[in-house]
């Protein structure tokens, strides 16, 4: 594989943005989240200082105002309801350092496309500081340094409002951290006999 493709891949999509890089919080990118969501979820939040995060949030706050426009075109005068931005503040949560921003990218796993009614499976594009591919044994953990590349998209859902979601697309790993398996607390012992318990036993 090129090591080109990241850029490619980025000239190739016109609505497709890269960002600075920051701080992965609670990344599943390797593997998907099952936890709420059987179809699978590919997702990551991303810490980004807040001038480097500036032109993320203009791209996304015009998303936000050409659907918005769109909406008012075919419901004059109805004033929609407005989901929340993919994107937070220290001002919207206070658990997010002051001069930091903090962005929601995701990505389905699998479903049916909307157009053709075909199931489909799908993964982001994962590279290292090399652009070299990331093997999907690798697990990518929070406080990894990264950037993501993602497409945004304006939505209206009655029941939801109307906002912008940001389409997680490629990962770049400029510094990884991964996983270790937990230290359980137990040392090895020395394997007692094996018996079979009487009847009695069970009860």
């Amino acid at each position: 594989m090129s090591k080109t493709i990241w850029k490619k891949e980025l000239t190739n999509m016109t609505n497709r943005y890269e960002t600075a890089f920051g701080e992965a919080l609670y990344p599943h990118l390797s593997k998907p989240d099952y936890k709420f969501r059987p179809e699978g979820l590919y997702h990551t939040e991303l810490l980004v200082d807040e001038k480097e995060a500036q032109k993320d949030i203009d791209v996304i706050n015009k998303v936000i105002e050409v659907k918005l426009q769109e909406f008012k075109k075919e419901n004059p005068g109805k004033k929609p309801l407005m989901a929340p931005k993919p994107y937070k503040t220290n001002q919207d949560d206070p658990t997010i350092p002051e001069g930091k921003i903090k962005f929601n990218f995701k990505m389905k796993a699998s479903g049916i496309n909307s157009k053709t009614k075909e199931p489909f499976e799908q993964k982001p594009n994962l590279y290292d500081f090399k652009l070299d591919p990331i093997p999907t044994e690798k697990n990518i953990w929070s406080e990894s340094i990264i950037r993501v590349q993602y497409e945004p998209f304006g939505y209206y859902v009655a029941s939801t409002g109307l906002g912008c979601t940001l389409r997680l697309k490629g990962v770049q790993v400029k510094t990884l951290v991964e996983g270790q398996t937990q230290d359980i607390g137990f040392t090895k012992v020395e394997p007692g006999e094996n018996r079979v318990a009487t009847e009695e036993a069970n009860y």
